[in-house]
């Protein structure tokens, strides 16, 4: 009765998801959450729980949204691996749907994803992955061994923020950054 990791983010006009897990788009639809508006996904890592929904999730933003650009996946190194997989496993379907549905529902240059690759940030240190307007979305390290890289996201928009950790242990650099936050999304591990 669960799905895979997926947290939905919205900051005014801007809709973000975090990780893609299975039946995540399932959920998203039965909330009725927008998925044609989403702006981007960014994953915490790449176990398959964390992305093995990708697919659906890019196919129901292009085609319920009639995008004409690709889906943005943010993600530390090796995100270009997971998309392009997901992309060559996705692109016969894609095909299909442009032919069946036209430009107006299926425009084929919005097809499929793709990847924004960034460094994961030593401990003690965050990076902007995405800033635009009152919406900044910064990234840190977290501890998922033997899974590396492995990050979470912090997101401050006007006075308000929010950090999502993934999956990780108890670890410093969460405490450094979770100070002030409004709300934590954490999902803590056993320590090794």
């Amino acid at each position: 009765k669960r799905s895979g990791p997926c947290v939905a983010v919205i900051a005014g006009q801007q809709v973000f998801v975090v990780d893609a897990g299975s039946g995540a788009s399932r959920r998203l639809s039965e909330l009725r959450f927008p998925q044609g508006r989403i702006d981007a996904i960014l994953l915490t890592h790449f176990h398959s729980d964390h992305i093995d929904g990708l697919g659906e999730m890019a196919t129901i933003r292009w085609a319920s949204g009639a995008n004409t650009s690709p889906l943005p996946v943010h993600g530390p190194e090796g995100v270009q691996r997971v998309v392009e997989g997901f992309n060559t496993a996705y692109s016969l379907d894609a095909g299909y749907r442009h032919a069946h549905h036209g430009d107006t529902v299926a425009p084929l240059s919005g097809a499929g994803m793709v990847a924004r690759t960034f460094t994961k940030p030593a401990l003690g240190e965050l990076a902007t992955v995405y800033s635009n307007g009152e919406l900044k979305v910064e990234v840190l390290a977290v501890d998922h061994s033997p899974v590396d890289p492995a990050v979470g996201y912090r997101f401050t928009y006007k006075d308000r923020s929010l950090l999502i950790t993934g999956d990780t242990i108890k670890l410093a650099n969460i405490e450094q950054f979770a100070k002030g936050v409004d709300l934590l999304v954490h999902e803590a591990l056993a320590p090794n």
